[in-house]
């Protein structure tokens, strides 16, 4: 019989609401240290869990909803067996969901006892109560009625109480490799956070939403998924998918959110066009959930980057294929008050918003979309080519405690006759400075005393070489990520060349191939080219590296059997998976030792194999061989045949381009427990393996050996053409569009140089009018100061006009006067002696105005006259002293507009020019006026 609940408003044990859960079992209750503690609770729901017995008590659990409210457990004949207020619960949990207990769910109850004596306070215990429901579900509801009933404990009037929870969510794309009829999805493989895309395939994106804190919200549904390009977007930018499923999974407390993506619609093109490979994409998953107890639905965001890739370009296998993302929800509690009000949603924030803020990036101000394309960076190892031959950066430090003690062996190494000093060994296994490789490595292989081969090296340039167009198409091909060997026909290739072409006429048996010149490369990075060639024969003659490379390469499928049988021997695990998949060890490791490890990965790395191999021998090559196969042990075990040649070619050598990665890989290789005398053996048992085939081959079996031989080297080259030719279709894709985008930049620079230019000529025409405006400008004020000195001219005239005016009627007034006085004296004179006469005199003295009184004068109107034409005189001297001061001032004027001409004319422009016209008018209808009122005075 299953297990039910229900919800009731009010039963017969409880007058508030409540939800009854029938058929759980009551596994028990046990002592707590700790009431707080999960890690507790869960060892105790463990123990109890496992001691239940065949027949476990049934009850039925009535759990309140409200914080007033008690628990109880009452058995199959309704008796109450236990009881206790809801306030009383301290902690609620619930069992692992990856162990047994995925049905169980405790509750952590503080027991109150009581003490006879009032003076001291009450006893109390912390008990674990566990219970077992009939399914995950019914637990996972019984968790939540008691999680919502405990976050009900504080008096509802706390309305400003925040609750806080967090959710995990996990997004994945599957992509439909079938056809529309009968569709097969499979993940779209991510590296680094970065999904691989292929354009125009259909999608389906799938996102899982968990709870991890809190008490249990109730997702009912979600009602939209949506997806945009970029990122920090507006919710008006986000597109509706077509939702095709969101539930819970069956037994799981996970919300699971699926929708159909058809990337072929016009507002997903950035996300169906293929990116370039220097560049990433950014883009936007949102969801939209109902949670029952929030008042409004609440939006889970997540961004990813991706890649889009042509519609079939294949990927293989990788270990991890989702995007998660963590978010916190705050919400509050309502001010309606009751036990069924909702929570008011606060905010939403994910990890990765929390994470930009620390960093104080932020979003956006205007919330538009920001960064759709994003640039690799230079460490990312989900590129899909391989590096190129010569690229890394050497590190150039080193202590000058290192540096000292090499200095010291090399000048004691220099006076031996054979063999080296001890340190030198040890020195080695941290690098020799890369100041010093070039020394180090000749006294390694002792070219420092060979220079017979050094005259031979002369000798060989002037011969004919029948190689030489095989080495002139190699050259280019040679480290060109280097900038010693970039340029064509530069030093770098030059001295290549001759070295090439000089071991090709030096070992005739081998001649030339292509797997020297990175060897010569390297050496010609530390040391002259003369020396580089005698180091070169000096490894391949005393290493026995030459033996690889004779005519049928049988010492070189002897070392692929030895790398084969170590395999087996230390990773068999490894060995099996290779050897299942059909991954033989020459689809690997040709070049390995061919080349020294020199072709493929980065110098830093290149250079420390050279310091190890020229110190050790051979056997480093099966060292570095096993130590870059445990290495990579983890990832070669998930990837099929194509992923795993596509691994060795392209990831295998990026996970090694910093000097840590290598040093770490040195290390493992030289501490590497490989028992040479198993090479030995090895070489018996190939040797003996061939001596019985060449004894028990049968020539028709030997023919159809060779036959089946050629058939798989026929097969391995179609798949090898099939793979250059999809490269080549996706290379001219790239191509074109590449044409296509240098097209737009190249229209785009066309009309903005004939923007420039037309604004050019604009610019020209206004500085043309702007020249004549000066001109006439210069024109004005040159009138205008030629005026200026001709009222100065005429201001000086009037002044001496004045002053000889004043003069004159100042000679004209004493001559007046003087005369006036004799005839005045005479007249008196005169008449003083007639009776007659002189009473007159004296009644006109009588009649005289006061102001004359007492003046012995008989013509007073004459005198008036005078001394109005005195004060007039001292009037005009006035009016002419100011003008002088006028006149002054308008040359001070005059000379600072002169200064302003000459400083500020190219600067202010027309403003300047206003300015100057402007005081230029000022000045001149100032000095009219002063014309016309010292003209109508003199007037």
């Amino acid at each position: 019989m299953n297990g039910t609940f229900e919800s009731t408003s009010k039963d017969e044990h409880d007058i508030t609401s409540s939800t009854k859960f029938t058929n759980i079992q009551y596994l028990g209750c046990s002592q707590l240290v700790n009431q707080n503690d999960d890690k507790e609770m869960k060892a105790l729901m463990k123990v109890l869990d496992e001691q239940k017995g065949i027949n476990p008590v049934k009850v039925t659990l009535i759990v309140p909803h409200s914080v007033t409210g008690t628990v109880k457990l009452i058995d199959a004949n309704g008796t109450i067996l236990s009881s206790f207020p809801i306030v009383n619960i301290r902690f609620c949990i619930r069992g692992d969901v990856t162990t047994s207990q995925i049905n169980c769910f405790g509750i952590s109850f503080t027991h109150k006892g009581s003490n006879p004596e009032p003076s001291t306070p009450p006893s109390s215990s912390h008990q674990c109560h566990v219970f077992r429901a009939p399914k995950p579900e019914i637990a996972a509801r019984a968790l939540y009625c008691f999680s919502h009933a405990f976050s009900n404990k504080k008096p509802m009037e706390a309305n400003n109480h925040r609750l806080e929870f967090t959710f995990e969510s996990a997004l994945e794309i599957r992509e439909n490799d079938g056809t529309v009829q009968n569709p097969q999805w499979k993940l779209c493989p991510l590296h680094n956070g970065v999904f691989k895309l292929r354009r125009d395939r259909a999608k389906k994106l799938i996102i899982q939403l968990k709870q991890t804190s809190g008490f249990l919200l109730n997702v009912t549904k979600c009602f939209g998924m949506l997806l945009a390009a970029g990122r920090n977007l507006r919710h008006s930018d986000l597109q509706l998918l077509e939702m095709e499923k969101n539930a819970f999974e069956p037994e799981s407390t996970i919300f699971v959110i699926e929708a159909n993506w058809d990337p072929r619609v016009n507002m997903f093109e950035v996300l169906n066009t293929e990116t370039p490979r220097e560049t990433r994409v950014f883009m936007t998953v949102a969801i939209d959930v109902i949670v029952a107890e929030v008042s409004e639905p609440i939006r889970f965001s997540m961004e990813s980057m991706s890649r889009v890739f042509h519609e079939h370009e294949r990927f293989y296998k990788t270990p991890r294929s989702i995007v998660s993302e963590g978010f916190t929800l705050v919400l509050e509690k309502g001010n309606e008050g009751g036990d069924n009000q909702k929570l008011v949603f606060i905010s939403l924030e994910s990890e990765s918003d929390r994470k930009r803020l620390k960093q104080n990036l932020g979003r956006s101000p205007s919330r538009m979309p920001t960064q759709l394309l994003h640039p690799t960076g230079e460490d990312e190892s989900d590129c899909d080519e391989p590096l190129l031959s010569g690229s890394g950066i050497v590190s150039q430090d080193c202590g000058e405690e290192v540096m000292k003690k090499w200095d010291e062996c090399i000048e004691t190494w220099k006076t031996l006759e054979e063999g080296r000093p001890e340190p030198v060994s040890q020195l080695i296994l941290n690098g020799i400075p890369d100041q010093l490789r070039g020394q180090v490595w000749q006294l390694l292989s002792k070219a420092d005393k060979c220079q017979d081969i050094i005259d031979a090296y002369t000798s060989l340039l002037l011969k004919e070489c029948p190689s030489e167009q095989v080495i002139m198409r190699d050259i280019h091909r040679t480290f060109p990520a280097h900038d010693h060997f970039k340029q064509s026909g530069g030093e770098g290739q030059e001295a290549l060349y001759k070295i090439s072409k000089a071991y090709s006429l030096y070992d005739e048996e081998v001649s030339y191939c292509q797997g020297l010149s990175f060897l010569a490369a390297s050496l010609l990075l530390h040391m002259p080219e003369e020396q580089a060639f005698c180091t070169l024969v000096k490894i391949m003659f005393d290493y026995g590296l030459r033996d690889l490379f004779k005519l049928g390469f049988d010492n070189l499928h002897l070392r692929f059997y030895q790398l084969t049988s170590l395999l087996k021997d230390y990773l068999p695990d490894l060995h099996q998976h290779l050897e299942l998949i059909g991954i033989e060890t020459h689809m690997y490791a040709s070049q390995w030792f061919l080349t020294l490890f020199t072709a493929k990965f980065p110098l830093q790395m290149v250079f420390f194999i050279l310091d190890l191999f020229l110190c050790e021998g051979m056997n480093t090559i099966f060292h570095i061989s096993l130590a870059l196969l445990q290495d990579a042990r983890t990832d070669l075990l998930q990837l099929d045949f194509e992923g795993t040649l596509k691994y060795f070619r392209v990831s295998l050598p990026r996970k090694y381009r910093t000097e840590a990665s290598t040093k770490s890989l040195i290390q493992k290789a030289v501490n590497f427990k490989l028992k040479h005398k198993r090479l030995d053996k090895y070489e018996k048992d190939y040797i003996e393996m061939k001596e019985r085939e060449r004894e028990n081959e049968d020539p028709i079996l030997r023919l159809e050996k060779e036959n089946s031989r050629h058939v798989a080297n026929m097969m391995r080259l179609e798949r090898e053409n099939d793979d250059l030719a999809h490269e080549l279709v996706t290379s001219k894709i790239e191509l074109r569009r590449k044409l296509d985008l240098v097209e737009d930049q190249l229209e785009t620079s066309a009309n903005t140089i004939e923007r420039l230019t037309r604004q050019n000529k604009d610019i020209l025409e206004e500085n043309r009018n702007l020249m004549r405006e000066y001109e006439q400008i210069k024109e004005m004020y040159r009138r205008d100061v030629n005026e200026l000195e001709g009222n100065r001219t005429r201001a000086e005239k009037l002044l001496g006009e004045y002053k000889n005016l004043f003069s004159e009627k100042s000679r004209r007034s004493e001559l007046d006067k003087d005369n006036f006085e004799a005839q005045k004296r005479a007249i008196v004179a005169r008449i003083s002696n007639c009776d007659k006469c002189w009473p007159a005199v004296e009644e006109w003295e009588k009649n005289r105005s006061p102001v004359h009184a007492g003046t012995p004068t008989s013509c007073p109107d004459l005198l008036t006259k005078l001394e109005e034409r005195e004060d007039h005189i001292k009037t005009l001297e006035i009016n002419l002293a100011q003008t002088k001061l006028e006149l002054v001032e308008a040359e001070c004027r005059n000379q600072e507009l002169t200064h302003q001409l000459m400083t500020q004319s190219e600067s202010d422009g027309k403003k300047w020019f206003k300015k100057t016209m402007t005081q230029l008018r000022e000045v001149g209808s100032s000095l009219k006026q002063h014309e016309r009122s010292n003209s109508s005075v003199a007037l």
